[in-house]
């Protein structure tokens, strides 16, 4: 196994939302800070909105940026950019580490959407895999090709509305009504940690730690069982809860506040700083 001194220093980001009126991302620049001494960058969806007609220079600008860096890039997507990548996981660490959006940890993408109704419309259309796809036979890379073809299909459908694309005072109002949909945030907050430790015990038993965005809301959750992995949400770009990022160098874990000064982003406070976990033991015969 590779010495932390050997080992790449890896950071992880979610939900940059770069483009959207709504992130708090608006120049490209203001990452590097967060971006100095990483040898590897891990971009966990959501980084723009590929739904949104006119997103391609904004996309360009954001690989450019990236590519620019010389850094090794891994590129996951999310809900909102479902095809940015032809990844929507990633495995580190010998699979101790899983990666993912998050939404596929929730039956309906995103339960507290105005476009739930429409995305469970289009998520009971998406045609079953082509036989011998690796979905056909992965009941987990089937859950997230669905995904996928949902949010991608939302864009052509009459009940889309554009994030970001009404004016701030509606944007307001539709953000806190129906008051349903303030419930089913907070559902959906309580219930992350335990969807995704559930989810990761079905399909990856070998993590011992879990990187999620997608609901917005930053934490770290410790296991609670010798059985249980960590589960880290980096939040977003956005207000009012704001981000973190997860550093992978070697063993070490580190869980870092994301702080805005100056118009750019730095590492803050740290939330959590532990060894991964070894893979769990082998059931017994």
């Amino acid at each position: 196994m590779q010495s932390a001194m050997a080992a790449p220093r890896i950071r992880i980001f979610s939900d940059l939302h770069f483009g959207d009126r709504r992130s708090t991302l608006d120049r490209l620049a203001a990452l590097d800070p967060l971006l100095a001494g990483a040898d590897e960058i891990v971009l966990n969806g959501d980084s723009l909105d590929t739904v949104i007609p006119g997103h391609a220079p904004r996309l360009a600008a954001l690989r450019d940026h990236f590519a620019a860096s010389s850094r090794a890039v891994h590129w996951i997507s999310g809900n909102h950019d479902p095809d940015i990548s032809a990844e929507a996981e990633l495995l580190l660490a010998e699979g101790r580490v899983w990666i993912t959006h998050g939404d596929v940890l929730f039956d309906g993408i995103a339960p507290w959407s105005h476009h739930a109704p429409e995305l469970a419309r289009l998520l009971a259309n998406v045609p079953p895999p082509p036989p011998g796809s690796p979905a056909a036979s992965n009941a987990l890379a089937d859950r997230l090709r669905r995904h996928r073809s949902a949010c991608a299909a939302l864009m052509a459908s009459p009940a889309f509305i554009a994030p970001g694309t009404l004016p701030r005072p509606l944007r307001l109002l539709r953000t806190l009504f129906p008051p349903r949909r303030l419930l089913a945030i907070l559902r959906a907050w309580r219930d992350t940690p335990r969807l995704a430790i559930a989810l990761a015990r079905r399909h990856h038993p070998q993590a011992r730690v879990v990187v999620i965005g997608h609901t917005h809301r930053p934490g770290v959750w410790r296991p609670r069982t010798e059985t249980d992995p960590w589960v880290i949400n980096t939040g977003a770009f956005a207000r009012p809860l704001g981000g973190a990022f997860v550093e992978l160098h070697g063993e070490r874990v580190l869980v870092r506040r994301i702080v805005r000064r100056a118009g750019a982003f730095y590492p803050g406070r740290t939330l959590a700083d532990f060894t991964l976990p070894p893979p769990p033991s082998p059931a017994p015969l």
